[in-house]
């Protein structure tokens, strides 16, 4: 069965219904092949096309042949893989295809069945995921938006509406360990996470509004399930991917919601300490498969990186009202919550540290004065992890690290400039040829940058972005930079 699967698949691309590349449309007809094609390819290809509904005959087949690959071999996840993925994901991601494949009743019978039978629940994980973005992506091809929307309801409308049903129990709490709920749970989580995944333009609006339904739900599920690590990595994974799909289409309105509710999610989460690793146990770590226990944090990262790099405090400008969230603030929450939590040991593992100092780059540039208001401790974390990413072997990590000290040194500049100076106030330990001593940010960084330049290995290929970042150091710094050598202490 799973070579049969495999076939189709690879056929369905090349054959069913082909597109005459020439005129740019779906042919009905197939009459240029090519000067060199023979009758037989051309009677061949019109075999399939839609002429005599040939080609619909065919999709058909191919929807029924799926359903029955994953109602009726359970367990069979090779062949259930290559259904999700490779056959049905063909047929949607071709549009000329899609477009007559959303009308058979076959995909409507396939579509109600993921919607609210249970035979599709014994699914893996990952495949309820696959499916669900499979199936949300088709909603694009459906012409009339009025039709797309309510195909987008009859289809994920009863996954949200039970996972509402279930975090609204009275009896939630006694139940909430048991095997077939948790089961019941994650499986949901992750169709809904498909379906973020499949977020068009023209489906936004509805999977936001679908979205918007879970939220209360899913913080009460967190609170819930503080103790069991897969649910609450669910969970992030979910707001991770929702937020991602939806933030470059949202108005005002609906980035006041998001962010208020990423809000709520970071402040439950730090009140229950979840995820919190002991730093005495990151030396332990030998591998890269054993940081993935570290993959919430992994999450959170990359969580308040996509708050930050879609900039929607574009969009909070126009809110205008009190009450509406400080993107900033929220990302500054997390990133409290997020750093103590990662020693300099955990940033030798490459998947963490890329994530943390990306979001470290984007949060300097995009608001460097919210670090003037930082607690010594949080400074000191940040600025520390910045000296440990400078000599980093990934050239990516560097790369970052090299763009926050030139954004955070800009930054102290024109405060100077303009008579503020706050950042002058947070002191930095360095070790000098005298001992250690007290220094400002931009001095600290000045004094790294040029023992790192001249004294030690660094790749030719990063001196553009070491330039840059020294550049507004020495227009701070320009008496100590002009100090002769010997009195110079290099750490």
């Amino acid at each position: 069965m799973e070579a049969v699967i495999w076939f189709l698949a690879r056929w369905v691309a090349t054959y069913l219904v082909p597109l005459d590349v020439s005129r740019g449309k779906v042919s009905r007809e197939i009459d240029n092949v090519g000067t060199n094609g023979s009758q037989h390819s051309r009677k061949l290809l019109n075999s399939f096309a839609w002429e005599n509904n040939q080609g619909e005959l065919v999709l058909d087949f191919v929807v029924l042949i799926s359903m029955l690959a994953l109602t009726t071999y359970q367990g069979e996840n090779e062949l259930q893989t290559l259904t999700c993925q490779k056959l049905l994901a063909t047929v949607v991601r071709r549009k000329h295809t899609c477009t007559y494949l959303v009308q058979l009743d076959s995909w409507r019978d396939l579509t109600r069945a993921f919607a609210s039978g249970r035979s599709l629940l014994s699914l893996s994980g990952r495949l309820q995921r696959s499916l669900a973005e499979t199936l949300a992506s088709a909603a694009s091809c459906i012409k009339d938006p009025e039709a797309s929307a309510q195909y987008l309801r009859d289809l994920m409308g009863p996954v949200a509406g039970c996972l509402v049903e279930n975090a609204s129990r009275s009896d939630l709490k006694s139940v909430a360990q048991q095997a077939d709920v948790i089961y019941m749970v994650c499986c949901l989580l992750e169709r809904l996470r498909g379906a973020a995944r499949a977020t068009q333009p023209r489906t936004q609006k509805v999977l936001f509004e679908m979205a918007h339904t879970v939220m209360n739900p899913l913080l009460t599920l967190l609170e819930v399930y503080k103790n069991h690590s897969t649910v609450v990595y669910m969970i992030l994974k979910f707001v991770v991917d929702f937020v991602d799909g939806q933030a470059v289409f949202l108005d005002a309105k609906e980035t006041s919601a998001l962010v208020s509710f990423c809000l709520q999610l970071l402040q439950i989460y730090s009140s229950h300490n979840i995820g919190k690793v002991m730093l005495s146990l990151s030396s332990s770590l030998r591998n890269e498969s054993q940081a993935e226990k570290y993959k919430d944090l992994r999450a959170l990262l990359r969580l308040l990186t996509n708050i930050c790099s879609k900039d929607l405090v574009g969009f909070l400008s126009d809110c205008g009202g009190e009450g509406s969230p400080d993107i900033a603030e929220v990302i500054y929450i997390g990133l409290d919550i997020v750093t103590p939590l990662i020693s300099l040991d955990l940033l030798k593992y490459p998947k963490l540290s890329r994530d943390y100092f990306v979001l470290i780059s984007h949060l300097l540039e995009l608001y460097p004065e919210k670090v003037a208001h930082l607690n010594s401790d949080a400074f000191t974390r940040i600025i520390g992890s910045l000296d440990f990413g400078l000599r980093n072997q990934d050239s990516d990590v560097v790369e970052r690290c090299l763009a926050a000290v030139n954004a955070l040194a800009s930054y102290n500049f024109k405060e100077r400039l303009g008579g503020r100076g706050r950042l002058n106030s947070q002191l930095m330990e360095s070790e000098g040829s005298n001992g250690k001593l007290q220094e400002s940010i931009s001095s600290h960084f000045l004094r790294l940058l040029l023992q790192i330049l001249l004294f030690e290995d660094f790749r030719s290929e990063l001196a553009g972005y070491a330039a840059d970042a020294l550049l507004p150091l020495l227009f701070c710094e320009q008496e100590l930079y002009q100090v002769p050598p010997p009195p110079f202490p290099l750490i």
